[in-house]
């Protein structure tokens, strides 16, 4: 029988693909309106940080007020330099205001339209307005909790990378497939250089983003359309984590690494479960039993997000510093595995704030 939350995912999906039909038709004229309305249709309020020659535009809906993770990431990118830009789809209250307010340099409510792409053309558009042109702009979300530990390099990294247009996870629908050119970035986190948020194809792409509130059009325009239009113009990209480094970086590990790799791994597809536990169970791990389990690994990873199949591996082997808040069925299970991790002390543990966010969302499965 197929899982309840499959039969609901699909009926979603579906149902965002009818409603895009007319959105098609009726975005384009809306958004001229809105745009007609904007810069005045954003509140904005001074902060207590200042501006630096980096900013970063961090897009949060927080409809029950900020949670703690908020701040934790605010402060993360001030100590990295960073001039923060919060741009809310929900009012910001007094309080938050007041716990925030040394740490971001301006607050920009909008209305919550467009999801993340909405409000990431806001806030870049109104750095235009302001005539701020920063030599690096990390643009990220609240759908992740970041960074997992206080001393993460991601950011450092991605700065030191060659490429202009950079991201955090780059997501690819075939494997071999780690080129500069290849797959999008997934849309939580980017980092893009100076000479690519003054170049033509930056600019046009913003200035003619239509946003919308159907997610299925928000992916195909806004996380998929971004990283292609770039690509497309011969923009040269560097995706931090991949499932082409994940792979490689398992080929080099310790019997005991890939066992831990199962052990924490997550599923949504039962014949890779029973796979695991097969393997998992074998008393002798020989070079046989090893290639077994890469062989497993790269059939996982071929079908689902490797990130969230394998968070153990990720944050250990490739340093990934951050987690999906996403009530999907497999980042569920994947949180679930990674407390298990942090538990057994197999993976370092979070700030405190964050980990009891973490576990107040998987619930009491």
């Amino acid at each position: 029988m197929i899982p309840a939350w499959k039969v609901q995912r699909e009926l979603e999906t579906l149902s965002q693909q009818l409603q895009s039909l007319p959105e098609r038709l009726i975005g384009p004229a809306r958004q001229r309106r809105l745009d007609r309305e904007f810069p005045a249709s954003v509140r904005v309020d001074e902060g207590g940080a200042p501006l630096t020659d980096k900013v970063a535009i961090f897009l949060v809906y927080q409809p029950h007020g900020m949670a703690a993770s908020v701040l934790a990431t605010c402060q993360h990118l001030a100590r990295q330099g960073y001039a923060v830009l919060l741009v809310a789809n929900t009012p910001v209250s007094a309080e938050d205001r007041q716990a925030l307010g040394s740490v971001v340099w301006r607050f920009a409510e909008r209305r919550n339209f467009g999801y993340d792409f909405g409000g990431y053309r806001d806030g870049i558009r109104l750095l235009w307005s302001w005539s701020v042109t920063p030599e690096h702009l990390v643009i990220l979300n609240d759908s992740v909790w970041f960074p997992l530990t206080p001393g993460d390099t991601l950011i450092a990294s991605l700065e030191r990378s060659p490429a202009g247009f950079t991201g955090a996870l780059r997501y690819v629908d075939y494997p071999g497939s780690d080129a500069p050119r290849a797959g999008i970035f997934l849309s939580y986190f980017f980092l893009i250089k100076r000479a690519v948020l003054t170049s033509p194809v930056f600019i046009d792409y913003w200035e003619h983003y239509v946003c919308t509130s159907n997610k299925y059009l928000t992916v195909r325009r806004g996380e998929r359309g971004f990283s292609r239009t770039l690509f497309d113009a011969g923009i040269d990209g560097e995706g931090l984590y991949s499932r082409d480094r994940l792979l490689d970086a398992l080929e080099r590990q310790s019997m005991e690494v890939l066992a831990l790799t199962l052990t924490y791994a997550a599923y949504t597809d039962a014949e890779f479960q029973r796979e695991r536990d097969r393997l998992l169970a074998q008393p002798r791990r020989t070079a046989a039993w090893r290639q077994q389990v890469l062989d497993h690994i790269h059939a996982v990873v071929a079908k689902r997000n490797f990130h969230s199949s394998f968070c153990y591996a990720t944050i250990r082997l490739l340093g990934v510093p951050l987690l999906k808040k996403n009530k999907g069925e497999l980042q569920v299970r994947m949180r679930r595995q990674y407390l298990r991790a942090v538990e057994a002390g197999d993976l370092p543990a979070p700030p405190r704030a964050i980990l009891d966010e973490i576990v107040a969302s998987v619930g009491a499965g």
